[in-house]
């Protein structure tokens, strides 16, 4: 039997090396490639909000903006996700969280203890009062000196439930959405309206609207991100978002923003 050259073993041993090393690096950038095409759809938030409930989240020349919205932008920027917003009626955004459609809602969510027993809720990023603006000119200066007068609040909000608990004497008419209720006592349909002091405020100077917010607080709530519970998905963005919104508490940013939308700081004590 004739003998193999040495050196051609060698060779032959080094060309096969060299095939498998350059196979193997194929197949590590093909995969890597693959990852980054999974992790780029996994980095996309859908998020909704109405559009229109000034100034926490609602449309500027044709951009959605506001104090909600700023927020979660910038929270979810730190965490490496990229936001697809959706914008609806406030109910039915709830309904499309449930329906595994939507990540989470950014629009002035309170936590409630219906809400919390629903939802898991991210890091509070605000914190608000329940409280009621009427005609500037009228003699109601308290939350008190509303009973039996008739109020405009939003059927799904929980600054109404607030108010409810809070004087039963007071009467209420309900309707659908937010800004029809600030239209209600613009048109003298009502003697005042619900929402959070910080909001009203907001209204009243961007608006210049002749109205006047009263004394008193029907409640204090804390607004969050809700996500679906026993959810892994809502979990791993969970994971990533709330170290982001403390950042954003660390760095100045949540107070920044909430002089920018509501004219002063109403995240100083936020826990």
């Amino acid at each position: 039997m004739k003998k193999r050259n040495p050196i051609i073993s060698v060779i032959i041993v080094v060309v096969l090396i060299a095939i498998v090393a350059v196979g193997g690096l194929i197949y590590q950038t093909n995969n890597h490639k693959n990852e980054a095409k999974g992790d780029t759809k996994q980095k996309v938030l859908k998020i909704g909000a109405t559009g229109t409930s000034f100034p926490t989240a609602y449309k500027s020349k044709g951009k959605l903006v506001g104090f909600d919205v700023d927020v979660i932008n910038a929270a979810a920027k730190k965490a490496g996700y990229k936001v697809q917003w959706v914008t609806g009626e406030f109910d039915g955004l709830l309904g499309q969280l449930d329906n595994n459609k939507l990540d989470t809602v950014a629009n002035d969510v309170a936590i409630t203890p219906e809400r919390k027993a629903k939802y898991k809720f991210s890091n509070i990023y605000n914190k608000e009062e329940t409280t009621v603006a009427v005609n500037k000119d009228s003699d109601y200066n308290t939350l008190n000196d509303l009973e039996g007068k008739t109020i405009a609040g939003a059927s799904a909000s929980n600054n109404t439930k607030n108010l409810q608990d809070y004087n039963s004497k007071i009467k209420f008419k309900l309707y659908d959405a937010r800004d029809v209720t600030f239209q209600a006592l613009l048109a003298g349909h009502v003697d005042g309206v619900v929402n959070t002091r910080n909001n009203l405020e907001a209204l009243i100077k961007a608006k210049n609207y002749p109205w006047k917010v009263v004394k008193g607080s029907a409640a204090t709530v804390n607004i969050a991100l809700p996500f679906r519970k026993d959810d892994s998905e809502s979990a791993k963005i969970l994971k990533k978002l709330n170290p982001a919104i403390n950042k954003l508490k660390e760095d100045g940013t949540l107070k920044k923003l909430s002089e920018k939308y509501f004219g002063y700081d109403a995240t100083a004590d936020l826990k």
